[in-house]
């Protein structure tokens, strides 16, 4: 998705459609824009998913006096298109052509009506104003410019550059956010009341999260990792499609691979497997360092493994995949905050929550659209993350048989479904089970001592926490040269919580 409002003339459309062409990844099905008014252009690489032959973005309302791109999923559009009056007249059933409607109905405040990840950019004929906005939980990316009274628009911040932007004039919309020609605005806040504990409840959650994320026109299938969260999300995704395929990738012999296989036999599940090398790694890394937009270790090994999953589901012919990601958020699985006490494991949850979007979700939404590739997230469903989110403490976090056991109600909730293996298995990192993190030796024997200091000293901006960081920064800096400025840590570096663990991590470190 990419968009300009306040064009000037016809080279704006040659700019937008090199900003589409440096996503053309993240949508080979079908690549359009269409200018408005000469004042407006928006722009999509779109992956059909629902309504393959009608569906062509952008998209309008009945008089087509209201435009829109949206990247993403609303999965309540048929409920939305049901209940909308007599006067609308819906031509596809696309479930991003609803906003328009919605908009004329509601204004601003339709985007407060979607329940989906998204991220869109609509233009208002009449008015000639715009509406931009994303997901509350920020699954879908969004960055942005603002030069005057223009404003360039994008997916990936890498289509940016094509803008010729100073470096530190790219932001990102934070997740619950809505832009205008005024700025922005936060339309969701997070509910914080105290949850009641009940295993039955949390069951149902997940299951609707499951079968809601299923919709498509296209073939659905699973990332399977072999730890608990994708297990289950493979196990429920199973009850309702039998002939589900699920996706494994990691080194021969991890624990992953062994944990896939057991699960995926367990279930009956259509179960596609690939391994590989330290070495087929290593020559991945400047692509995945390209993709993910990030330099933080953590980041950029689970990119890597990722975008091989990624790669296999996409051979297999597979469009769409349900994933496990976001249950370590909510539901407190990190060893970091394994030993917190209450509040404070409230606190660096909620921050955990609160940055996924450009930690985990970012990983996974950009190695999964650099193949053309939807990855949808059921543990982020928005129900399911204000109910966990909120439970206490000691029902996340548990003592049992002398053994601190984290998403003990998670596990709980769902024991009987898989083997005890696998719903008691302890958390392993993902880029550690799969074997990934046997790249860390490797590219930190790159960089010396006297590397890290002189760099850290060029670049005291970067946080440049370890010899394997550096190693990823000056990849990143390849791509990206100085984008984000002086906030280029926070933007594109960060990992709130977990930098202390993963500026000493090693191969046999947890999470």
């Amino acid at each position: 998705m990419c968009g300009i409002v306040g064009m000037h003339n016809h080279a704006d459309e040659t700019l937008l459609a090199a900003m589409l062409a440096a996503t053309e990844h993240r949508g080979r099905d079908n690549t359009r824009f269409e200018t408005y008014d000469h004042r407006c252009g928006l722009g999509i690489n779109r992956l059909s998913i629902i309504d393959l032959e009608r569906g062509d973005q952008p998209l309008h309302n009945e008089d087509g006096t209201v435009h829109v791109v949206c990247n993403g999923e609303i999965y309540n559009h048929e409920a939305i298109a049901a209940d909308l009056p007599p006067s609308h007249e819906p031509s596809t059933r696309s479930d991003a052509e609803v906003i328009s409607h919605l908009y004329e109905d509601h204004g601003n405040d339709c985007v407060e009506l979607l329940d989906g990840m998204f991220a869109f950019v609509l233009f208002d004929s009449r008015s000639k104003s715009f509406l931009a906005a994303r997901d509350p939980l920020g699954i879908k990316p969004f960055y942005y410019v603002r030069q005057g009274t223009r404003h360039y628009f994008a997916s990936e911040a890498k289509a940016l550059l094509e803008t010729g932007a100073e470096p530190e004039a790219v932001r990102s919309l934070p997740p619950g956010f809505r832009l205008t020609e005024q700025g922005e605005e936060q339309y969701y806040y997070l509910a914080s009341h105290k949850s009641v504990p009940d295993v039955d409840r949390l069951r149902a959650l997940l299951d609707h999260a499951v079968r809601k994320r299923l919709m498509a026109d296209v073939e659905v299938g699973t990332f399977l990792s072999g730890g608990l969260d994708s297990s289950i999300v493979t196990a429920l995704a199973q009850r309702h499609k039998p002939d589900l395929k699920s996706f494994t990738v990691g080194m021969e012999g991890s624990p992953d691979v062994e944990a896939a296989i057991l699960v995926a036999e367990h279930l009956g599940v259509e179960h596609h497997l690939r391994t590989f090398t330290v070495d087929e790694m290593m020559e991945a890394l400047p692509e995945a360092v390209w993709h993910v937009e990030s330099y933080n270790p953590s980041m950029v090994t689970g990119a890597v493994v990722t975008l091989m999953g990624a790669r296999l589901a996409k051979e297999i012919g597979v469009k769409v995949v349900l994933c496990g990601e976001g249950s370590d958020e909510i539901f407190a699985g990190y060893k970091a905050v394994r030993e917190m006490q209450s509040a404070e494991l409230q606190e660096a949850s909620w921050t955990l929550l609160n940055n996924l979007h450009k930690t985990e979700l970012q990983r996974l939404d950009r190695m999964s659209m650099a193949v053309s590739l939807e990855a949808r997230v059921p543990f982020m469903d928005r129900d399911l993350v204000e109910y966990a989110l909120n439970l206490p403490t000691a029902v996340k976090i548990a003592e049992v048989d002398g053994r601190t056991v984290e998403k003990w109600i998670l596990r709980k909730a769902f024991d009987g479904l898989l083997p005890d293996e696998i719903v008691w298995r302890e958390k392993m990192p993902f880029d550690q089970g799969s074997g990934g993190r046997e790249i860390i030796e490797w590219v930190s024997r790159m960089v010396s001592d006297d590397d890290l200091a002189e760099a850290r000293e060029r670049w005291p901006e970067a946080g440049l926490a370890s010899k394997e960081m550096l190693f990823y920064f000056r990849l990143w800096q390849e791509h990206f040269g100085q984008m984000g400025g002086r906030r280029v840590f926070d933007m594109f570096g960060d990992y709130p919580v977990m930098m202390e663990g993963i500026a000493n991590r090693t191969s046999e470190s947890g999470s």
